[in-house]
């Protein structure tokens, strides 16, 4: 089917009219399970070989199920009310107050996407023998991302993923999965006693995952039909493609992502590895996608299409450029910025204002609203201390790691500065 790219109607930052919410549980659960497949996500997860193996894999389900969980009640919010993420901000930092976190938000899509036009353009330079150039690679990914992204959500969710990518995407998972399982290294690798890293610090990166999609998640939940349908398809889905990658990154050991290439076209003979650098554009068109709308977020009056070719061509020049490296830390610092952050607009939605948010609160007066972001700066800060990010960091002291006592300390501080405000 052939998509007209300039009838594609665009939503910005206003609510979805409800004639264009047409997404149902299936689609949510193929959208997040593709978004949940990845050689990024093999990366971070070869990063718990450090672990024991016991601590890897208790903290990849704990992790997987308790950051889908907050992934999908951040896209219930935008489901609820037909808005993107950085508007459901506003409520609790004001419209001054969300600007902030959307340029910090557009500042690490940008990261991801170049880093997946990196991945694909390298894959495919070294799966075609070198045929053509690196950066002829990376301007043909990054002008397919950015057509996805043209497309919209609805004609990617049903024709893309829902017709195509999904399948390749599934079955490459279910056979790379299979054959690390059964490796022969794995009888040594379950005795494994790691080499130092805690539970606590293996739950932090793997939690890290889906909380790097939640200033994203409303960008396509808002399109849903039902919203607490799409809430648990969106729970399901990424927890179950998030769990068996983290697990398939144990087994595989290596995080090097080119290293991660080489090994599975090595035991694939780069079929399989051709077929997932299919998959991959759906994460980086996610990417270019959510950026342009957290633009919006502070310039309303910027064209989305023309944000979207912009992010698209800036993140494949950046590729063709430079060269990302410390993937772990930017792994933590996302956590460090995002999970106390929606820890504060989860507790305003769900507890504070009990679901109920009204146009004047999300598009009225431009404000900034201090306690929110005061409780935002001190969960931020206390991630910062007790991460590796933290040039204070200790790694004798007891582990507790960072995302739990910072999502908590954010969304308590909040709730008592309501409090306060009330008296």
């Amino acid at each position: 089917m052939t998509i007209d790219l300039l009838k594609t109607p665009t939503w910005g930052i206003k609510p979805v009219p409800e004639a264009h919410k047409r997404l149902g549980g299936l689609d949510y659960f193929i959208l997040w399970s593709s978004l949940g497949v990845g050689l990024l996500v093999l990366s971070a997860g070869s990063f718990l070989s450090a672990a024991s193996f016991t601590d890897a894999i208790l903290a990849i389900i704990v992790g997987s199920l308790g950051g889908s969980m907050l992934l999908a009640l951040a896209g219930r919010i935008g489901s609820d009310h037909g808005i993107p993420s950085l508007v459901t901000l506003r409520p609790a930092f004001g419209i001054g107050g969300s600007y902030l976190p959307a340029l910090l938000n557009v500042m690490q899509l940008v990261g991801w996407t170049t880093f997946e036009i990196m991945i694909m353009a390298r894959a495919a330079e070294m799966l075609s023998g070198s045929a053509l150039p690196y950066f002829a690679w990376a301007a043909i990914f990054g002008s397919l991302v950015t057509v996805l992204a043209l497309a919209g959500p609805l004609n990617v969710a049903k024709q893309w993923l829902g017709k195509f990518a999904v399948w390749i995407a599934y079955g490459t998972s279910a056979v790379i999965i299979f054959n690390l399982v059964s490796s022969p290294n794995i009888a040594g690798l379950v005795a494994s006693p790691g080499t130092g890293m805690s539970f606590f610090s293996a739950l932090d990166l793997v939690i890290a995952m889906p909380v790097s999609w939640m200033p994203l998640v409303a960008d396509y939940n808002r399109f849903a039909k039902k919203g607490k349908t799409a809430m648990w398809a969106t729970f399901i889905g990424f927890a179950l493609t998030n769990i068996l990658f983290y697990f398939g990154g144990v087994m595989l050991g290596t995080s090097d992502v080119i290293g991660i290439i080489i090994a599975i076209q090595m035991m694939f003979f780069g079929f399989l590895m051709l077929l997932l650098i299919v998959d991959e554009a759906d994460n980086a068109f996610a990417d270019v996608y959510s950026a342009a709308v957290s633009a919006q977020n502070v310039f309303s009056h910027l064209s989305q299409k023309h944000l979207i070719i912009g992010f698209g061509a800036a993140s494949a020049l950046l590729a063709m450029i430079i060269s990302i490296e410390q993937y772990e830390l930017f792994l933590l610092l996302i956590g460090a910025i995002f999970v106390p952050l929606f820890g504060v607009v989860l507790t305003d939605y769900y507890v504070v204002k009990r679901r109920n948010y009204t146009a004047e609160m999300l598009y009225g007066q431009r404000t900034i609203k201090i306690p929110a972001i005061i409780a935002w700066g001190c969960g931020a800060a206390l991630s910062f201390a007790l991460s590796p990010l933290s040039p204070i960091y200790v790694s004798q002291l007891p582990a507790i790691g960072a995302t739990i006592p910072s999502l908590a300390a954010a969304s308590l501080l909040y709730l008592a500065f309501t409090k306060i405000q009330k008296h």
